[in-house]
């Protein structure tokens, strides 16, 4: 398991720090799972899915630089399933896909989105 700090572009770290290319250098390595949690819910419960011993191969977990968002984040630990997304908003004319943190400000951006 590994666990890669500073996951994506951090800002005021400057650019040696960045972790912009960890999902192409880890795409490379066979059987590699990546995980990027939308918040430190998700990173908890992805942290308690890697402890349990039922992965197969290398797992990477990434995750943002700085402060979560969640007030309320000790929650009880729930299994993640391997594979799966989770749906933000049900909509029929546009799709949008995020993958990590970034998801958080498009949550927001898409509540304001017309329904349909």
């Amino acid at each position: 398991v590994f666990c890669l700090d500073r996951a994506g572009l951090v800002g005021e770290d400057g650019a040696t720090h960045h972790g912009a290319f960890d999902i192409a250098y880890l795409r490379c390595i066979p059987n590699m799972t990546i995980f990027a949690p939308l918040d430190e819910i998700e990173l908890r419960n992805m942290l308690f899915t890697a402890q349990d011993g039922t992965l197969k191969g290398p797992l990477a977990i990434r995750y943002p630089r700085g402060r979560g968002f969640r007030k309320n984040w000790q929650l009880p630990f729930d299994k993640l399933l391997i594979g799966k997304g989770r749906k933000l908003q049900q909509g029929t004319l546009i799709a949008v896909l995020s993958f990590g943190s970034v998801g958080m400000n498009v949550s927001a951006a898409i509540k304001d989105l017309p329904q349909g």
